[in-house]
């Protein structure tokens, strides 16, 4: 056969020719689980607040699936990573990140859109609430880090604690830089707080902070993991002559424009979250400013910022494992295997299902999370650490049944977003805590009584009229035998056993409370009308909690049904 190239039989089209993934999509309007919740979050807003808010969120959700897509993926390849220039021309230090047009056009669209400082856009009219914040946090995730999701997060960490414990003078200085609207400053506020003696155990930090005559600190020592070096970050010393850490603010440049006494000695080679750097730094006589009364300093960490990050990795996590399933779901509708689509093999489709029910599950209760740590609800001292905990372990496990849902094509950086979705999820995973400390403050909180007592009142209100519709009572069974085995051990388990099992223990607390808010979901429906799709979603959570993941499923169960199953794929 004389055949050009271009003619040769197997490089004619096929089943896949014309797939081109999800760019291009609104990706708000592709989110019913999100739709939900910024619906459901804002029932006592104003019609005009409520209506200005959502188109606000899909505004944001058409950016995210088109232009800010495109320039994720331009900006994460070799060539376009960020780089460190450490000195100039004339050889003065100068320790410059610079990074690619695509990450700096990146960081812009979504600074400029009011992602984490809308509040200070002149023309919002309106409050800017956990549910909007958040819902945006959320939809800047389904592209991955992408190199503006960590920066976001500390942005937003930042511009709290500049609210909360911030001098007028620093607010005065720091807010326009960090939040103002037209600052040129994307996203440019970090953390430096691990050295090398460790992250979560802050207290053996060895940076020295010395008190000068100005009233202004001078640090020295080093930072082993300094997320996004930019214009200004939060840090951690030991005060000297004590113990006591104190926490910092520590601008790029001095007052007078010299470099502020630091050196980048070299960026980290991690595995995700490459779009923004992450360095190693010395502090040589660094001038900083102390933040919040210098004998907080731990505490004021934990509450404002370290605590918004925990915020950030579950919606980071529910935005990474949500894409995932997009991706899963949409190439299953083009590929073909042994003469039919690969979605209709009953095990493929239960597998998708089964990434469905969990990422929507993770979605509704990071919800719950961020809305009762607005009210600052007891409870909210159990959700973060265990949404930091289960959200980043689930997405790392629904982004691998994703790429494997692919095939060799999943494997593949520039087919599918998918590898770095999964590399990014295992750095969420780490960041602020792996699942051994963050358990340990899991069941440190549940330890408390007015803390147990206060999720368990939640627990109760969000099952209370479930018993009346019978077709949530398989949901109903599982999650009463689930809540009565959490709360004995709980209550009557020795601290030593509670302490050897606390990474159990915080995975049971999950499937409690995810199961109940499926319930809840249901209930609401089934109070408005015969039927709902989330009495499915609680039936089948219930199943997979129950038996475990790949294990037999329920011969009468939603599993087991083809047409409950497709109802969920199309979710």
């Amino acid at each position: 056969m004389n055949h050009h190239i271009s003619e040769h039989p197997s490089l004619s089209p096929y089943d896949i020719s014309l797939y081109k993934g999800l760019r291009g999509n609104n990706f708000y309007e592709m989110d019913r689980a999100l739709q939900r919740m910024v619906s459901r979050y804002s029932e006592t807003f104003s019609i005009e607040h409520k209506t200005a808010m959502i188109a606000h969120i899909r505004g944001y959700g058409d950016l995210v699936g088109g232009r800010l897509d495109e320039l994720t993926e331009k900006c994460h390849k070799e060539g376009k990573y960020g780089e460190i220039v450490k000195f100039d021309r004339t050889g003065s230090r100068i320790d410059e990140i610079v990074y690619s047009a695509e990450q700096l056009e990146s960081r812009k669209l979504s600074f400029d859109y009011g992602v984490v400082n809308l509040d200070f856009h002149k023309e919002w009219k309106y409050s800017f609430p956990n549910i909007h914040r958040y819902a945006l946090a959320y939809l800047m995730n389904l592209n991955g880090e992408g190199g503006v999701a960590c920066p976001l997060a500390m942005t937003d960490g930042m511009i709290l604690a500049l609210k909360k414990i911030g001098s007028e003078k620093q607010k005065l200085k720091y807010l326009p830089l960090v939040a103002g609207e037209g600052s040129p400053s994307h996203f440019m506020a970090g953390q430096y707080v691990t050295e090398r003696v460790g992250g979560s155990n802050v207290s053996a930090n060895r940076t020295i902070a010395k008190k000068m005559d100005n009233g202004k600190w001078s640090l020295t020592g080093e930072k082993w993991f300094c997320s996004n070096p930019g214009d200004l970050w939060v840090t951690t010393a030991k005060i000297e002559g004590t113990n006591t850490i104190g926490m910092f603010l520590v601008p790029r440049f001095k007052e007078n424009g010299s470099l502020n006494g630091h050196h980048i000695l070299r960026k980290k080679d991690i595995i995700g979250s490459r779009g923004k750097l992450t360095v190693e730094i010395i502090y040589d006589q660094t001038e900083a400013e102390e933040f919040g009364r210098p004998s907080h300093g731990l505490v004021n960490l934990i509450k404002y910022i370290i605590k918004i990050s925990r915020i950030h990795v579950g919606l980071g996590a529910c935005g990474n494992s949500r894409r995932a399933v997009m991706e899963a779901l949409e190439y299953s509708k083009w590929r073909t295997a042994f003469g039919k689509q690969v979605n209709e093999f009953s095990i493929f489709a239960r597998q998708l299902a089964e990434m469905q029910i969990l990422q929507t599950a993770m979605t509704f209760v990071n919800f719950r999370s961020v809305d009762l740590a607005e009210k600052e609800h007891l409870a909210s001292e159990i959700y973060i650490p265990l949404l930091k905990f289960k959200s980043s372990s689930q997405a790392s496990w629904i982004t691998q049944r994703a790429i494997l849902s692919l095939g060799g094509n999943g494997i593949v950086g520039d087919f599918s977003p998918l590898p770095r979705l999964h590399n990014d999820s295992i750095i969420n995973e780490t960041w602020e805590g792996t699942h051994l400390i963050i358990t340990n403050h899991v069941l440190h909180a549940l330890n408390k009584s007015k803390i147990f007592v206060a999720l368990q009142d939640i627990i109760s209100n969000l099952t209370l009229e479930s018993s009346q519709f019978p077709v949530l009572s398989y949901a109903v069974q599982v999650h009463h035998s689930k809540n009565e085995k959490f709360n004995r051990i709980i209550l009557s388990e020795s601290k030593e056993w509670k302490e050897m099992n606390r990474v159990y223990i915080a995975e049971l607390a999950y499937e409690v409370i995810a199961l109940a808010e499926l319930i809840e979901q249901a209930v609401y429906d089934l109070k408005q009308h015969s039927a709902s799709i989330y009495v499915d979603f609680a039936n089948a959570y219930a199943e997979i909690i129950e038996n475990g993941i790949d294990f037999l499923r329920n011969l009468d169960g939603v599993l087991n049904d083809p047409l409950k199953v497709n109802n969920l794929l199309s979710y």
